[in-house]
This record gives C-alpha cells, sequence and structure tokens, in this order.
C-alpha cells in the first residue's frame, strides 16, 4: 500500500450527496404530513421547497458533466407510460 486512502471520484461523491438530497426530502414530506403543529408545518414545507432547489441544482450538475444521462423519451414510450398509469388510477376507484 501506498499510504493513500480510498479516493472516492467527483461522479460518486455527486450522487451520494444527490441520494442523500432525495432522502432527506422524503424524511421531509412525512414530518409534514404528521405535523400537528401549524408553524412547524410551514417551516417544514419550506425546508422542502430548499430541498428540492438543491436536488434540482446537483441533478443539473451532475448532467452538464455528463454523470447523469436522461434520454429523451419517444412519443410511444410516453403513451405506454400514460396508459400503465391511468389503468392503474382506474383499479384503485
Amino acid at each position: 500500500m501506498s499510504g493513500q486512502g480510498m479516493q472516492i471520484s467527483d461522479k460518486d461523491l455527486l450522487q451520494v450527496c444527490l441520494n442523500e438530497t432525495k432522502h432527506l426530502a422524503s424524511s421531509t414530506n412525512t414530518y409534514i404530513s404528521e405535523t400537528v403543529n401549524e408553524q412547524l408545518r410551514r417551516d417544514y414545507m419550506t425546508i422542502l421547497g430548499d430541498l428540492y432547489s438543491q436536488e434540482q441544482q446537483l441533478f443539473n450538475y451532475m448532467q452538464q458533466k455528463g454523470f447523469y444521462n436522461v434520454k429523451n423519451a419517444s412519443p410511444q414510450d410516453i403513451a405506454q407510460a400514460k396508459n400503465k398509469f391511468s389503468g392503474q388510477s382506474q383499479q384503485m376507484r
């Protein structure tokens, strides 16, 4: 061993940050739905908005760096997703 610790890539570090931000947003959403105090609920909603903003900034940065590639959906893909989810919503009624 050369004495150096394990190296973590920028991509891996950003992915961890994005995943943690998603987890925090999910947890904060739960806090909002389970909070009785209205002022605390509003505070959590403000925090959630900030988390969504941070998540979007991380996602955009990762896309710019080529770390997070998203393919554009074709009209056929969109139609398939629409049919899949519209069928599920009708089953829930």
